[in-house]
């Protein structure tokens, strides 16, 4: 019988910090897992990287293609785990996430869902900011139209829910919030964040997280979202999203 969790990590272009973001899942104080870890189409060291490590517990596989939603997809279906957590090439899982996680799931069958705190950091580590999510389903599904409700790095979530959903099917940027949003069409579909912080969430250069294209097609997500659900509160999200969007070109 297979492990009842599953990490998942797609890299690219990774070389600068994959290393660590793999060390600190390995690190992790629970210990049955396993670790998929999907390159795609780089064309620096990742790869390289990636195959030094010889944990039994990691399968690593490659594919050509440089679109993430495909390889989250890719990724999942190499597992049978009941349980997926996500995790970026640039970050860090503190030592206690798959424990927490895990053990959240198992005694709250009817979250599907699970993300947590977690603390910004970068090139300067004299400036970390811990950042604290919404935590109740009806927090989230009240708040998403208008904030930030799950770092997708944190998250860890039911793979069979996802797998039911269509799995990710965003464009190049926000596939998450394409896959909240979707999922939050059944209201029997419930979402959590754990207060514990359980992840450093890197801020750098080279990443594309929070760019003018990635508030657009946000933006367009909740427009969708908001005819398809009939919903006036996305619609409005929709709205104060596409205000800052003309202010921030006006200034």
């Amino acid at each position: 019988m297979g492990a009842k969790t599953a990490v998942l990590l797609c890299a690219h272009n990774a070389e600068k910090y994959v290393k660590e973001a793999i060390d600190s899942i390995l690190a992790q104080s629970y210990e049955d897992y396993e670790f998929v870890i999907v390159e795609n189409g780089s064309t620096d060291k990742t790869w390289e990287i990636i195959k030094s490590f010889k944990d039994g517990r990691i399968r690593a596989f490659q594919t050509p293609i440089k679109q993430l939603s495909f390889n989250l997809n890719y990724g999942m279906m190499q597992t049978k785990a009941e349980y997926i957590a996500r995790m970026d090439a640039d970050d860090i899982a503190r030592p206690q996430r798959l424990a927490r996680q895990t053990a959240f799931l198992d005694s709250q069958p009817d979250i599907h869902v699970a993300g947590s705190a977690f603390e910004i950091f970068g090139e300067d580590l004299n400036k970390r900011k811990i950042v604290l999510m919404p935590e109740s389903d009806s927090q989230i599904r009240k708040k998403i139209a208008f904030r930030f409700c799950f770092c997708h790095p944190t998250v860890m979530f039911r793979r069979q829910t996802i797998v039911d959903a269509g799995g990710y099917q965003g464009s190049r940027f926000c596939q998450d919030v394409d896959l909240w949003l979707r999922l939050m069409r059944d209201k029997n579909i419930k979402f959590a964040n754990l207060p514990d912080v359980l992840l450093d969430y890197r801020i750098h250069s080279e990443q594309a997280k929070g760019s003018r294209e990635c508030f657009i097609i946000n933006s367009g997500q909740l427009f969708t979202e908001a005819l398809i659900q009939k919903s006036p509160r996305l619609f409005a999200g929709f709205v104060v999203s596409l205000f800052k969007i003309l202010r921030g070109r006006k200034s």
